[in-house]
C-alpha cells in the first residue's frame, strides 16, 4: 500500500496531523488546526505514525 492510501484509511484527525507534520507545520500549528491543546499532539502523532507504519508493512489484496 503506498503512503497516500495508507493516509487514507486513517481518521481524519491521524491524517492530517501527519500531513501537516510533513508539511513543517509545529506542535501548536498542528494543535490549533485540530483544536487540539499542544501537549497532546506529541502523543497524537506518535500514535498516527505507529498506525501508518502498520498499514504500509500490510500486504493489498487485489481484486480478481
Amino acid at each position: 500500500m503506498n503512503r497516500e492510501l495508507a493516509l487514507e484509511e486513517l481518521t481524519p484527525a491521524y491524517a492530517e496531523a501527519l500531513r501537516l507534520r510533513d508539511q513543517g507545520a509545529d506542535h501548536a500549528a498542528i494543535a490549533a488546526r485540530l483544536d487540539l491543546p499542544v501537549e497532546a499532539v506529541p502523543n497524537l502523532l506518535e500514535l498516527a505514525q505507529a498506525k501508518l507504519d502498520t498499514l504500509l508493512v500490510m500486504p493489498t489484496v487485489e481484486a480478481d
